[in-house]
């Protein structure tokens, strides 16, 4: 019996014993949006760092935590506050939001566009090319964005668009090639729209990322038109892709 004893609490499974870590963690918060602090469209952005402390005496960390302290050993251990940000790790990331996303099949590019209902673009300081006015930035702007509104699309300010999802923004980018016509005069438009994307591998990580682009010219074989139709085009173009996955 001695021996059975014996065998029985070798088979037993070993003790897990817990070790503690301690970690001071810095939160930095701004306000952005509109009518901020306490408007309906203000937001708050929290940021955070993470470092490991090491303490000589940890026994000073579980009284800071109450842990120790006779006062607190009548009640129960108090959760975590509401406000502390949730720690995640990547072997969490299936359980956290139901699927594991390098599983997900890969999306055509457009799907980008999906959902899409305001963006912000700012055409207004673009160069004026040779014999258009000092104003041609402010009145391509205003052509563009009638273009994009009538087509359902709102364009908000640079303040409101951190309040939408994503944040997608268009960049529009306007060159032109011997404008004072010395030699051969070309012009080229190139446009995108970047978004807050999360990474697959990782999404902890999120970056703003190009996720649609179109560009002409002069050069381009299917252009017509000047220089501000070649602008106007990237309207077109976007609207054209963004009704293939928003249908009316």
């Amino acid at each position: 019996m001695k021996y059975l004893s014996l065998l029985l609490l070798l088979m037993l499974p070993s003790p897990i014993c817990a070790e503690d870590r301690f970690w001071i963690l810095w939160e930095r918060f701004r306000h952005v949006g509109q009518d901020c602090p306490n408007g309906p469209g203000c937001i708050v952005k929290r940021e955070f760092a993470s470092r490991p402390l090491t303490p000589e005496y940890p026994a000073n960390i579980y009284r800071m935590f109450g842990v120790m302290d006779p006062r607190s050993s009548a009640l129960p251990v108090e959760a975590d506050h509401p406000d502390a940000p949730a720690v995640c790790t990547p072997q969490q990331t299936q359980l956290a939001v139901g699927f594991d996303p390098l599983e997900l099949p890969r999306s055509l590019k457009v799907e980008a566009l999906r959902g899409i209902e305001a963006i912000h673009v700012d055409l207004t300081n673009l160069k004026s090319p040779p014999g258009f006015s000092d104003s041609f930035g402010s009145e391509i702007h205003r052509d563009f964005v009638a273009m994009l509104t009538k087509a359902g699309i709102h364009v908000v300010d640079k303040d409101t668009i951190a309040t939408v999802p994503g944040q997608p923004t268009m960049s529009l980018f306007f060159s032109m090639r011997d404008p004072d016509g010395h030699c051969l005069y070309e012009y080229s438009v190139f446009a995108s729209l970047s978004q807050e994307v999360m990474l697959a591998r990782d999404i902890r990580i999120k970056i703003t990322a190009g996720v649609w682009s179109f560009s002409t010219g002069s050069t381009a074989k299917d252009h017509r038109g000047d220089e501000r139709s070649a602008i106007l085009r990237v309207a077109e173009a976007f609207i054209h892709d963004r009704r293939q996955v928003n249908p009316r």
